[in-house]
């Protein structure tokens, strides 16, 4: 306002901002959000009547928000979409680094089976307005490849009880664990001995476990010991 007058008065209204009465400065970080109108008011003297002036003022609150994945990681079999959970303010937009992840940018809602396996960040910006800045908040997504193997052993898995260690060979995921029916000597990493080994069929179990969201993937083969004519 300008050409102020000395003993003028603001005041504002509903209750709930904070304003110099004698100045009409007013602090927004310690007022309540909400619209205020403030009055300016000019006692009546020297024969004039009292007058008075009004303006509107909007406190914004500062948005703030938070999101997160909480059933992540997801396997890459996955072909439902899945949800963010997400409080605070919304209008915001979902964006991810690095490439890779398919998300809906309004939603968050990511789609497992058409990303690609890796450590993802999921960023939700709510842009500036009405004079805040923007907010941003963050959350980790990780999508898993399916672990799968197979395994073969030389010479077709059969063996004399005079035959030496046997070693598998593995295609695929590595770091799983071998098994066999009762009979066949065998290490968790594969290795077969022969010579202290029932004569007989036995069904050897490689073994994926669980992970990363992901299924146990078990892959087998047959392997024959002969006993020694």
């Amino acid at each position: 306002i300008s050409g102020a007058v000395t003993g003028s008065v603001y005041t504002a209204s509903p209750a709930g901002l904070t304003i110099n009465s004698a100045t009409g400065a007013i602090t927004p970080s310690t007022s309540t959000a909400g619209s205020y109108t403030i009055t300016y008011t000019v006692a009546a003297a020297g024969g004039c009547g009292q007058v008075i002036a009004q303006t509107v003022v909007d406190i914004t609150a500062q948005p703030t928000t938070t999101i997160s994945y909480p059933a992540s990681p997801f396997c890459n079999t996955i072909t439902a979409t899945q949800s963010v959970t997400q409080t605070g303010a919304t209008n915001g937009i979902f964006t991810s680094t690095p490439a890779g992840l398919i998300i809906d940018q309004i939603s968050g809602e990511v789609r497992p089976s058409l990303s690609d396996a890796g450590v993802y960040t999921v960023t939700y910006t709510i842009p500036a307005i009405n004079g805040c800045s923007s907010v941003f908040s963050t959350a980790t997504v990780q999508i898993t490849d399916q672990p799968s193997a197979t395994f073969t052993y030389p010479s077709s898995g059969a063996y004399c009880t005079t035959a030496g260690t046997q070693s598998p060979t593995i295609s695929g995921t590595t770091g799983g664990a071998f098994s066999s029916t009762a009979g066949l000597s065998i290490t968790s990493a594969g290795l077969i001995t022969p010579s202290t080994s029932s004569p007989g069929t036995y069904t050897v179990s490689y073994t994926l476990g669980a992970s990363g969201g992901c299924i146990a993937d078990v892959s087998t083969s047959q392997v024959v010991i002969t006993g020694s004519p």
